[in-house]
């Protein structure tokens, strides 16, 4: 989940390990991939975020529980003074494993991602969403608030009615709805199936009627069109006075598996990323950061998006990553030696 309340969000990716192998997975994670961040590296990072003016930290992955040190990831974030949030396919999710984060976690977020077929279809795994389902039932049921995050294809708008009577009768008090990306997986195995106006639409109507009939709180990842034009300094297209500092004005600030540090999504070219942890303490890497390119794009992209010709929803972080990326030098080829 990219924000919550309008906190200053650090998203930490510790693993790319995951028992499921979903189409739309942006980080590519799988069973078979083991890239993953020490927790001694961890810690220093949320300790860092801190000084940094963050004030949440959001564990994805990858799936989180299945990072031997998740307890300890959350702890770490609870003693240095951040809320705590997990995002989770919740197959996974056994009364021990939650057991270990009881007490140590905010909120946890449950992928359901449209009805049980298309679910399991995106999921690639039969009777996950019922697995789900089970998940967010036992979480439930020791005190864990929990939140359902859909994402939205060319499709399953018309599902959202179904995930959200699925999620309110487990408990979830939440119902958060991303557009999909063509990124990682979702490029290779989802062409074609990003979300259009119509859909967003389609969404943002049949969001207003799921919080008025279910009791939902609700929130879709794009912005309707005249809040980005009148608000430019919420999306980054505004001078940042000198020493302001990062969680003032960036996030969500992300830490990649393999360590990365970079704005705003996993996968942002690294022309603009601030560095890798494993290298150097975050504290030291924002502070050596030039943020001019970042906020050159974002400004360029926001005046993209006013002056064209867009929809009423825009979802706007989706934008900047694929901004992010055009124009980028092709990768050098491997040399044969």
């Amino acid at each position: 989940m990219r924000q919550t309340g309008g906190r200053a969000v650090l998203q930490v990716h510790p693993t790319r390990l995951c028992n499921l192998r979903c189409l739309h997975c942006y980080s590519s994670s799988g069973p078979d991939v083991a890239e993953s961040i020490p927790i001694a590296v961890l810690r220093q990072v949320v300790r860092d975020a801190v000084d940094l003016g963050y004030d949440v930290v959001n564990v994805s992955g990858g799936e989180p529980f299945l990072y031997p040190e998740l307890p300890a990831l959350l702890r770490a974030a609870r003693d240095a003074g951040l809320r705590t949030t997990v995002t989770t396919n919740a197959v996974a999710l056994n009364q021990r494993r939650i057991g270990l984060v009881r007490g140590l976690v905010d909120l946890v977020a449950v992928s359901l991602d449209g009805d049980a077929a298309t679910h399991d279809r995106i999921r690639d795994r039969t009777g996950s969403f019922d697995k789900a389902l089970t998940g967010i039932r036992r979480l439930v049921e020791v005190g864990i608030p929990v939140g359902v995050v859909t994402t939205l294809t060319q499709g399953n708008a018309t599902q959202l009615g179904d995930v959200a009577l699925a999620a309110a009768d487990s408990g979830a008090l939440l119902l958060q709805v991303h557009p999909l990306e063509p990124e990682g997986a979702a490029n290779r195995l989802m062409p074609g199936e990003r979300p259009d106006a119509v859909e967003l639409a389609y969404a943002a109507v049949e969001l207003g009627r799921i919080a008025e009939e279910h009791g939902l709180a609700v929130q879709l990842d794009a912005v309707p069109r005249t809040v980005l034009t009148r608000r430019p300094g919420a999306f980054m297209a505004a001078p940042v006075e000198p020493d302001t500092p990062l969680g003032r004005w960036l996030t969500p600030l992300v830490v990649e598996a393999n360590g990365a540090v970079v704005p705003v999504s996993y996968g942002f070219d690294r022309r603009f990323w601030l560095g890798n942890v494993h290298d150097r303490p975050l504290a030291d890497l924002a502070a050596d950061w030039d943020p001019d390119p970042f906020l050159t794009l974002c400004r360029g992209t926001w005046e993209r998006l006013v002056n064209g010709r867009t929809g009423p929803l825009i979802p706007w972080y989706g934008h900047l990553v694929r901004a992010s990326r055009a124009d980028a030098p092709p990768p050098r080829p491997r040399s044969s030696c």
